[in-house]
């Protein structure tokens, strides 16, 4: 008897990555070594230098300590990511196939007493160091998380020059897909310790806390995701600008320049962005509290017309997976035990 429990208990946890919605950064890629993070439904990797998360959703509530490094993610570990400055690294998304568009940040804080003992929760210690907003010349891959999906859920940032030591990499997806409500951004940051090595001179400047400085009622947190098109491109992303190294930190407009996507990519598109929708819609509601977890169904201001239900095409999308709008071509069958609801015209999402 002990040991069918013990076999469906590792049946379950095998399942469960699978069962939950959206994802977290399963790699970190340096120029010597790939680093495995501990997935969120499994036990801590000790030999991991990236923060455990314990959910493959968003940090539900974005004002508070989950917003640092993720839910469950302000846990300090002992290994290190050793890092060159100047160096490229690469962050891995794995299985990452949301549809949830909207920028993508990086930020560096240095960790005074080894990253052992720092968590990055409180004082003006993150800088941001790198970004990708929405840039509407790159035609049908407008934001930094159609990017991340095009280039194999894989995102690349380079690290400044800064002065040897232990420091915290804090890298994110930020969804604005129901971001229209009070709450309903969707932050998914992710923390890798790192020891940097080389001949770097730079320290770091003042940055911003975390958390502290996503306000929910932020123009680049509370919005309409529908209303940033190419014809009304301006969105100015949470955290302020890049700091270091300089520049826009746009990693995107680095890889493929302006413009359409085609020859200058050199691999397949790995998942294809929502449409853009026509630009005139009613304005952003609000919900009354902010109390409410961002993994719920918010309530959005609609447009005068509603979008047909979704029809079943025979796949299955995981729970909190994109299953319908105006615009996606991907299946619409959820999984069982959840079901396909319209958040707007342009986005159904599996709860």
């Amino acid at each position: 008897m002990q040991l069918t429990t013990i076999t469906v208990s590792v049946a379950l946890a095998a399942f469960l990555p699978s069962a939950f919605g959206h994802g977290q950064v399963h790699n970190f890629i340096t120029a010597k070594k790939t680093y495995a993070a501990a997935d969120a439904y499994a036990a801590v990797d000790p030999n991991s230098p990236i923060r455990k998360l314990n959910t493959y959703g968003p940090a539900a509530d974005f004002t508070n300590i989950n917003i640092t490094c993720g839910e469950g993610g302000n846990t300090p570990v002992a290994p290190l990511a050793e890092v060159a400055a100047g160096e490229t690294v690469t962050f891995d998304w794995g299985s990452w196939t949301s549809s949830h568009s909207g920028p993508v940040m990086t930020y560096i804080a240095k960790c005074p007493n080894g990253c052992a003992n720092f968590k990055g929760d409180t004082g003006n210690v993150w800088v941001k160091i790198d970004q990708d907003q929405f840039n509407p010349t790159r035609t049908g891959f407008e934001w930094g998380e159609n990017i991340i999906r095009m280039k194999g859920n894989k995102y690349s940032v380079q690290i400044p020059d800064l002065e040897p030591g232990e420091y915290l990499l804090r890298h994110e997806i930020l969804g604005l897909h129901v971001a229209g409500t009070l709450m309903g951004a969707q932050f998914y940051p992710n923390c890798v310790q790192i020891k940097l090595t080389g001949t770097g001179k730079k320290s770091l400047p003042a940055g911003i806390p975390l958390p502290g400085s996503y306000d929910p009622r932020d123009t680049g947190i509370l919005v309409q995701l529908w209303q940033i098109t190419a014809a009304s491109p301006n969105y100015t992303a949470p955290g302020g600008a890049v700091i270091l190294p300089g520049g826009t930190g746009d990693w995107g407009v680095e890889q493929f320049g302006g413009g359409a996507i085609g020859s200058k990519y050199p691999g397949p598109v790995v998942g294809a962005p929502v449409a853009s929708p026509p630009p005139a819609k009613p304005p952003v509601t609000s919900a009354p509290t902010p109390s409410a977890p961002s993994t719920a169904s918010p309530t959005v201001a609609k447009p005068p017309t509603s979008a047909p239900a979704p029809t079943p095409t025979g796949a299955s999308v995981q729970k909190y997976g994109q299953c319908g709008g105006q615009g996606y071509t991907g299946p619409t069958a959820c999984v069982v035990g959840s079901t396909c609801q319209a958040q707007n015209d342009y986005y159904s999402q599996c709860v």
